[in-house]
């Protein structure tokens, strides 16, 4: 007779304990997650062979999950580079002001080439951000003075720009 009961009671507390989870809900809800933007920006148009480029950025998210800064290279005469996805690692939350850089060989060949620059930013949720596009020329010129409304402000560099020029010039094939 215990036994009966205990069997029961086992049975009676595995239905209604696990009756009440067995209840299909679905997935959750999706959050509405909004795209990252690209506030301002500001860089160079011309660059010394072998400085560094840099291109200052001022970036939003509500969401605060900025992924990367992704930059498509073009040269003219050549093609189009690989991808570049440079990481966000900075917690700056929803805005972030820092820069990027390519590093530029420091080889003369480079001042006949013009480089159209597509930059656009992506989220972990997949959202991209509206493209800025910029041009990247070479000439024997001191670089300009960064503007006021960059040096006023905590600047932080989120980091480089993965390709490489100087692979370029030297195989001379643009990739």
């Amino acid at each position: 007779m215990i036994r009966k009961m205990l069997v029961a009671l086992i049975t009676a507390s595995l239905l209604f304990g696990c009756g009440l989870s067995w209840k299909d809900e679905g997935p959750p809800p999706r959050r509405e997650s909004r795209p990252p933007e690209i506030i301002s920006f500001q860089a160079e148009q011309t660059v010394r062979p072998g400085d560094t480029w840099r291109v200052y950025l001022k970036l939003r998210d509500v969401d605060c999950d900025m992924a990367y800064v992704i930059t498509q290279l073009w040269q003219s005469g050549f093609g189009s580079y690989p991808v570049s996805f440079t990481p966000i690692s900075q917690h700056s939350c929803p805005e972030l002001l820092g820069y990027i850089f390519l590093r530029t060989p420091a080889d003369r060949g480079v001042l006949k080439n013009q480089y159209d620059v597509k930059i656009f930013v992506r989220d972990r949720q997949g959202n991209y951000s509206k493209s800025i596009n910029l041009t990247l020329n070479f000439d024997l010129i001191a670089s300009k003075k960064l503007p006021d409304e960059w040096q006023n402000s905590p600047v932080v560099s989120i980091g480089a720009i993965n390709i490489d020029l100087a692979n370029a010039q030297t195989n001379d094939t643009g990739r």
